[in-house]
């Protein structure tokens, strides 16, 4: 890590541990052009950006902040990633709303931060029609290569989460509380599959608890991490139309899905169709509107429908092969640690299913229409 890298993290480590919000500091950091430019600024000066001067020296202060690095470390030895504003993997979609987090925690694969993101939200209280619609439009979604947010609530999350573990494009969720702490607590089997294969993270440290202000804050993370936001099933006071509201105030496009007329949780869905929302019917009227070279769940390598009865091991190399353009059995087997028959049977099963096609060499890719 370079000084200039060493000096960001540390100071960014430092201000989300303080009193100064990105709000407040992330308009001063534009202005002056950086980290470094920040902290050799006067503290007369510096006051007058943040309306105090004791703001001002915590800020000035945070590049000396050795007891930041020794907090940082302490985290990251349990195994939580810490990544800040001035990380390279740092979400550059992340990065460009108003005031992204200056850390996130991170449990899981960073890479899914690199892929196309859409976020599936909705209501805790969803009907079994409004779970049905989140779990169909994540299925498709994550095989289009696209990854899944959302917020790991109860209802139309779950259902979103869920249904996009077995796909390429796989799932992030934001947490309204710390990475380690498990909440709600019928979801640690799935916290568990998601930090093992796909990505969980926070702007909270380990150790939050949920409280009830945390959550309209994350919004703009599952808002800032996405191309747009669908809303499924939301009531008229639905922490979903937050996210939607902060996804329009960043540029992003804001899709909803029509619910019954008689159903309080389609109100909010209905009024964001009312102000202009993107009719969602399903993964192709995002995908067409957001990804058009990807086009159909289909044409981004995967099926639009991953068959139920399709096995794990073949599912596992069905992800693998999403990510190359072709590899051999013998590469998969050495990639995924599994028997070469059991390579090889998973192989004919994804043929036999059409999602993967044998190429030149002996070796495979994913299946196209």
């Amino acid at each position: 890590m370079s000084p200039a890298d060493s000096l960001g993290r540390r100071a960014a480590i430092s201000w989300a541990r303080g009193s100064v919000t990105p709000q407040r500091l992330w308009p001063v950091l534009r202005a002056r052009g950086g980290v470094e430019s920040v902290l050799s600024s006067a503290e007369e000066d510096l006051s007058a950006f943040l309306g105090s001067r004791e703001r001002a020296r915590a800020v000035l202060r945070a590049g000396d902040d050795v007891e930041a690095e020794r907090w940082a470390a302490r985290i990251e030895s349990t195994g939580v990633r810490l990544v800040t504003a001035f990380d390279p993997d740092y979400p550059a979609a992340l990065a460009e709303i108003a005031d992204p987090p200056f850390l996130v925690f991170a449990l899981g694969r960073l890479e899914r931060l690199r892929l196309p993101a859409v976020a599936i939200v909705g209501s805790r209280d969803a009907s079994r029609y409004g779970r049905d619609v989140s779990w169909g439009l994540a299925r498709d979604l994550s095989a289009a290569g696209v990854t899944v947010v959302s917020g790991f609530a109860r209802g139309v999350d779950a259902a979103a989460h869920e249904a996009a573990l077995e796909s390429p494009g796989g799932t992030i969720a934001v947490l309204g509380c710390g990475v380690d702490v498990d909440y709600p607590r019928e979801h640690r089997r799935l916290k568990e599959r998601m930090a093992a294969d796909h990505l969980i993270l926070s702007e909270y440290p380990p150790g939050t608890e949920p409280r009830p202000q945390n959550f309209p804050v994350r919004n703009r993370i599952i808002a800032g991490l996405s191309s747009g936001v669908v809303v499924v099933e939301a009531s008229r006071r639905s922490g979903s139309l937050i996210t939607a509201r902060l996804a329009a105030d960043f540029g992003r496009d804001v899709f909803a899905v029509p619910g019954s007329i008689f159903s309080p949780t389609s109100e909010g869905a209905h009024a964001l169709l009312k102000d202009g929302a993107i009719l969602c019917r399903g993964a192709e009227d995002v995908l067409a509107e957001l990804f058009p070279a990807i086009g159909t769940p289909r044409a981004a390598g995967a099926p639009a429908a991953v068959p139920a009865e399709l096995s794990v091991e073949a599912r596992r190399l069905l992800e693998r092969l999403a990510r190359e353009e072709s590899l051999s059995p013998e590469e998969l087997a050495l990639a995924l640690d599994l028997p070469a028959a059991t390579v090889l049977a998973g192989l004919f099963e994804l043929e036999a299913a059409g999602m993967a096609v044998a190429v030149e060499g002996g070796r495979y890719g994913v299946g196209r229409p």
